[in-house]
């Protein structure tokens, strides 16, 4: 009972600071102490926590406009990057707080792995953390609702009256039933499926946690069909 109840202290305590902090903007969440009540957490429900916040607009904000630094603005495929750090596929795997991630001062914000169809990932634990390396290891094993709810946290994201502007990506990735040989297909079906509403597409082959995703690397490959997968974007 007093481990729940000092998770649940550590909860709302977090919340209070997490909201707190934006009215107040400017303060640094994780040194003022939240950091360490957020470590009460499972590193997995800590995760889930932090993406909550960032759906709810309870992130940090970015400190500076982005005018103030037009030396780091440049153009990529014809796509405006308003500075070039981003945050990597993994952190948003579902698609769910996309304008929160953009706040922080992203210049692009990559979400998924998304598989065809939805997988449990890993076994739990999955997530570890290495509080002396400050540093975390992601075991998850593209845990992935599916491109249905994907597209649907996409779709709800461009019905809103306002969006963030910014670039967002798609991490594409196979589910671990699909056998290598068919793992085009399952490429396909996300470029077809999230193709609208992605600034660009990520094909997902280094992944350590999916078995034999990386037998799919090299620039020769008879296993894996790309020649399918690059008809499906230029059709």
């Amino acid at each position: 009972m007093g481990t729940l109840i000092r998770l649940s202290v550590g909860v709302v305590t977090t919340g209070s600071v997490a909201a707190w902090a934006v009215l107040n903007d400017r303060i640094d969440v994780y040194r003022f102490g939240g950091g360490r009540i957020i470590q009460l957490l499972d590193p997995e429900n800590a995760h889930k926590l932090a993406i909550f916040a960032a759906k709810q607009g309870f992130a940090p904000g970015q400190q500076h406009s982005y005018s103030e630094w037009g030396g780091l603005q440049t153009q990529v495929w014809g796509r405006h990057f308003a500075n070039p750090i981003g945050l990597a596929a993994g952190f948003d795997k579902h698609a769910e707080a996309i304008d929160g991630c953009l706040a922080m001062g992203f210049g692009f914000v990559e979400v998924g792995s998304v598989t065809p169809e939805p997988q449990p990932g890993n076994p739990k634990p999955r997530v570890f953390r290495l509080i002396k390396d400050r540093a975390v290891i992601n075991r998850y094993g593209f845990n992935s609702v599916g491109l249905e709810e994907f597209e649907k946290n996409l779709k709800a994201r461009e019905s809103q009256r306002e969006i963030r502007p910014g670039v967002v990506g798609v991490n594409l990735g196979k589910n671990k039933t699909t056998p290598e040989a068919d793992a085009g297909v399952d490429y396909s079906k996300g470029a077809v499926k999230l193709c609208e509403y992605a600034d660009y597409i990520v094909v997902n082959v280094s992944s350590p946690n999916t078995p034999g995703l990386r037998n799919l690397q090299g620039k020769v490959n008879e296993k894996m069909p790309f020649g399918s997968f690059r008809l499906t974007l230029w059709d």
